[in-house]
């Protein structure tokens, strides 16, 4: 089977600019899902930009007996930290909750 050049160009226009990865790489060290905050900056040292946000996130639970069902309505502080590594790479952001990566996103390239 064959593939046009065509659709393969048509697939990458569609594909989102924004994509969630494992990990990300800089100077000093690998990051991970799951990392410190600290260990983020010894890495790959101070962001290009920092913002702060609040979710609230529903979670629906049955109770000891199991015939009841309760609803819980947390609120996370989620930190969002911007690294723009130059026009040659990736920008990244990575999310992070209770002072760790909980998500990391390839923004496109730097400036």
């Amino acid at each position: 089977m064959r593939i046009s050049l065509a659709f393969v160009c048509g697939l990458l226009m569609i594909v989102p600019a924004f994509a969630e990865t494992a990990t990300m790489i800089c100077k000093n060290g690998i990051v991970s899902k799951g990392d410190f905050a600290g260990d983020v900056v010894s890495k790959c040292g101070e962001p290009a930009g920092k913002s702060q946000r609040e979710e609230k996130r529903i979670e629906k639970t049955k109770e000891s007996g199991g015939a009841k069902e309760k609803t819980v309505v947390t609120t996370v502080t989620i930190d969002d930290w911007t690294y723009n590594f130059g026009s040659n790479e990736f920008m990244h952001q990575i999310s992070l909750e209770n002072g760790r990566v909980a998500r990391i996103e390839s923004l496109g390239y730097g400036y």
